[in-house]
């Protein structure tokens, strides 16, 4: 019999409830002044971690709250009021704080929090070792994180901020190109066996700009472009592209203005879902609930499989992966009646 070695995510999980347990106090009826929220992760976990910034906010108004994470992200975190300062990590250096919340840390964030020993240090590794086999959607694991120094229960939902600066450019994108009713497609998807077939979504397409009277917008990086294109060459009507050259500040506010949106489990679906823009998800290996659109105005199409979850790497039907188990008559049939 194989033994199983836990992976590292395991370890680091293990290690955190350690260290908190050991040297740091887990809750407080002080009045924090100093608070850092460690986030390395990803566009959408950023997106559904909004709402812990301004709960955090309400709880020590007199608090300098200071968020790390990835330089990608800042762009679409930095206009956020309840934050006093965003800090790219590598450029970060640790000194006292009177509350460390780890969200989503490494090593290295891990054992640079013991120059803090005896602050309140809160971090996930206790809310998934408690709910292992049952996740709960990131929405509420984030909040549990903080409960424990909360002195009540408010219900606040992810909310993401964007500038005046970028607000007008995007209205000048908006303007030039006459959207007045329009659909975001994001057609890619950082796993490949998350990304639904390019001339599926051509179909869609062409049905809302030809039934719906929809203008019709792609979304995506630099990297994403080809597959834009592609699409748009399937396409019997005419497309705009909103990808290199926009930031994700300016992402955000065409996201507040858009009609509809369309697109694999990805980061821009959880910056719809703060602006509660209708969605439709196209869903394959990701785990079930847990990393939907909070919106509700939200239809996801997920066909869960045995093997659900999985490494979202290697498939084990190759021939016939869960996400293109979505026909397009059932999205067509859905857009029909909504």
């Amino acid at each position: 019999m194989r033994l199983k070695l836990p992976s590292n995510e395991q370890l680091l999980f293990l290690a955190n409830i350690l260290a908190n347990k050991l040297f740091f106090k887990q809750r407080t009826q002080e009045n924090l002044k100093e608070i850092l929220i460690i986030k390395l992760d990803e566009i959408g976990d950023m997106a559904v971690s909004s709402h812990i910034f301004q709960l955090l906010k309400n709880e020590f108004p007199e608090a300098k709250i200071t968020l790390v994470c990835k330089s990608f992200v800042i762009p679409l975190i930095k206009n956020d009021p309840n934050l006093d300062c965003v800090l790219e990590h590598s450029n970060f250096s640790f000194r006292k704080f009177d509350a460390i919340i780890e969200m989503r840390g490494t090593w290295q964030t891990l054992f640079k929090a013991l120059l803090n020993i005896g602050c309140v240090r809160l971090s996930r590794a206790e809310v998934r070792l408690k709910n292992k086999g049952q996740q709960l959607h990131e929405i509420e694991t984030n909040y549990l994180i903080i409960k424990p120094i909360l002195s009540r229960q408010i219900n606040i939902q992810p909310k993401l901020y964007f500038s005046k600066t970028d607000e007008t450019i995007v209205e000048q994108f908006i303007l030039k190109n006459d959207l007045q009713n329009f659909a975001v497609f994001h057609v890619g998807a950082r796993r490949i066996l998350r990304q639904w077939n390019l001339d599926r979504f051509a179909i869609v397409a062409d049905y809302l700009a030809e039934k719906k009277t929809m203008k019709i917008v792609f979304i995506g990086t630099k990297s994403e472009e080809k597959d834009i294109q592609l699409v748009q060459h399937f396409m019997k009507n005419d497309s705009v592209s909103f990808s290199d050259g926009f930031s994700l500040a300016q992402l955000s506010v065409l996201m507040s203005k858009a009609n509809l949106f369309i697109g694999n489990e990805s980061g821009p679906i959880h910056i719809a879902s703060c602006f509660n823009v209708p969605i439709v998800g196209l869903y394959g290996p990701g785990v079930p609930v847990v990393f939907y659109p909070f919106s509700e105005k939200t239809k996801v199409f997920h066909y869960v499989l045995d093997c659900n979850p999985c490494n979202q790497i290697h498939c084990v039907r190759p021939e016939s992966p869960c996400v293109s188990l979505i026909q397009v008559s059932e999205v067509l049939e859905y857009l029909e009646r909504n």
